[in-house]
């Protein structure tokens, strides 16, 4: 069998600010799966946000993973994120047939928005 990714786990600092985040930029509500774990269910993808102070976890937050969010177009989404006054660490860019660009969660943590250049006009 192929490997199959079924689901991320993004530690937070601030739980309460990171749900916040993530549910205004999912559009979707987080449920809790337990003391330490929050999930968000992207169209079959299990998103959890992870409570790391709550299990004395330590962790090093920024780029050492990227989510990629397909989006149908980003620069509507861009202008969302500079609204939100988040900082944009990869500016709007084509690559092959996609727009992309990256910008900094409240956590620290680098997230890519891409969009098929077909559809982001």
């Amino acid at each position: 069998m192929k490997p199959k990714l079924q689901s991320a786990y993004i530690s937070v600092e601030n739980t309460e600010r990171a749900i916040n985040f993530y549910e205004w930029f999912l559009e979707r509500s987080a449920s809790k799966k337990g003391e330490s774990l929050y999930l968000f269910d992207v169209d079959g993808f299990r998103l959890f946000l992870f409570d790391h102070n709550n299990e004395n976890e330590e962790v090093k937050y920024g780029d050492n993973c990227l989510l990629s969010f397909e989006v149908d177009n980003a620069e509507k989404t861009k202008e969302k994120i500079e609204d939100r006054n988040l900082k944009i660490v990869f500016q709007l860019t084509k690559i092959q047939d996609n727009l992309v660009f990256e910008f900094e969660d409240p956590e620290g943590n680098h997230i890519e928005v891409f969009s098929k250049v077909s559809a982001s006009k």
